[in-house]
């Protein structure tokens, strides 16, 4: 309150002093309208009406000045005391505002003190540390040194046994490269011997195949001609009697059938029937005989209905074969003879 009355001092001074000039013109008024009882009394009865009017009339006026006065001074003093109140307040905010700032200062402060605290115990332990750790890096030199001096020592030794040892590796890998050349020498000579061999043996083969293929190609043609003489001589014969004839054909029949049925069972006895063979698997070879000896002159697959084990069977059976039973005569063997692989009669 006092605040107030110091900032408005002016304006509570002039609002006293408008209160003394109104009350003073209120008592001029009140002595000017009334004169001494003397010479008033014919007035007052002239004059009465009026005189009370005008004191009215200024009373009501400074009433109502006095109270727009008091009314603007009750404003202007709630209007400070408004500003007041806001100013205070402002002051208490930024009060609190500096008593914040300068406390979040203070945990700063503190904050950086314990660091720095921390980094200067930090830094005694990091020399601590840093002293250990030169200490011990000196120990661990020392050890070191004697360590690799003990090295040098050893390894100068290593090293003359190692030169000793080189030079005993050296005549030694002399003697082995001698040795190995020695032995490269001795297996080329047994690879070129070798080779040899296996050129002379091929060559030997060779020479047995060709002649095992001249004289079949001979036998062939001696059977050919035989064939062509008996071909011959039966041209010859046709002549004779039809009875002749017919029985030497039924004897030659019979006893074709016969030695046919002798080879059929010999091949059957010779062939290895493969695994998974089928009852429908069957196979036809002709075979050339030669009349004389029952050697084989040559042979040829006219047919095979089965897989490919199968007829590779056939084949392996008749190349095993080198000659079958000797033919009663040559008609047996005319025009070669028809062996059959059956699946069913082979089981």
């Amino acid at each position: 309150m006092l605040s107030l009355i110091h900032q408005h001092f002016g304006r509570l001074l002039l609002v006293s002093l408008l209160h003394v000039l109104l009350f003073a013109a209120l008592l001029l008024n009140v002595s000017f309208l009334n004169p001494p009882l003397a010479s008033s009394a014919i007035q007052f009865h002239t004059e009465a009406v009026e005189v009370i009017e005008a004191v009215a009339m200024d009373v009501a006026t400074f009433e109502r000045v006095e109270r727009e006065i008091r009314v603007a001074e009750q404003e202007r003093i709630a209007a400070a005391l408004q500003e007041e109140e806001a100013r205070r307040r402002e002051e208490e905010r930024r009060r609190q505002e500096e008593l914040r700032r300068q406390q979040e200062e203070q945990r700063q402060r503190e904050a950086e003190e314990r660091a720095r605290q921390e980094a200067i115990r930090a830094a005694e332990e990091a020399r601590l540390e840093a002293q250990r750790v030169a200490e011990e890096a000196r120990r661990m030199a020392e050890t070191e040194r004697a360590r690799i001096e003990q090295e040098r020592r050893e390894i100068e030794a290593e090293r003359a046994r190692v030169e000793a040892a080189r030079r005993a590796a050296e005549e030694e890998r002399r003697a082995a490269e001698e040795a190995r050349r020695i032995e490269e020498a001795e297996r080329r000579e047994r690879e070129a011997a070798e080779r040899r061999e296996r050129e002379a043996a091929e060559q030997r083969r060779a020479q047995e195949e060709a002649r095992r293929r001249e004289a079949q190609a001979r036998e062939l043609e001696e059977q050919r001609r035989r064939e062509q003489m008996e071909q011959e001589q039966r041209r010859l014969a046709a002549a004779r009697s039809e009875r002749e004839a017919a029985e030497r054909r039924s004897r030659e029949d019979a006893l074709r059938e016969q030695y046919i049925a002798e080879v059929q069972a010999t091949v059957e006895r010779r062939w290895r029937k493969p695994d998974g063979i089928r009852r429908s698997d069957e196979a036809a070879v002709l075979v050339r005989i030669n009349a004389d000896t029952g050697r084989i002159l040559n042979y040829n697959v006219e047919r095979c209905s089965g897989g490919a084990a199968f007829c590779e069977s056939v084949r392996q059976t008749m190349d095993r074969l080198q000659s079958l039973p000797r033919p009663p005569n040559a008609q047996a063997v005319q025009g070669g003879i028809r062996i059959f692989f059956v699946s069913e009669r082979a089981g």
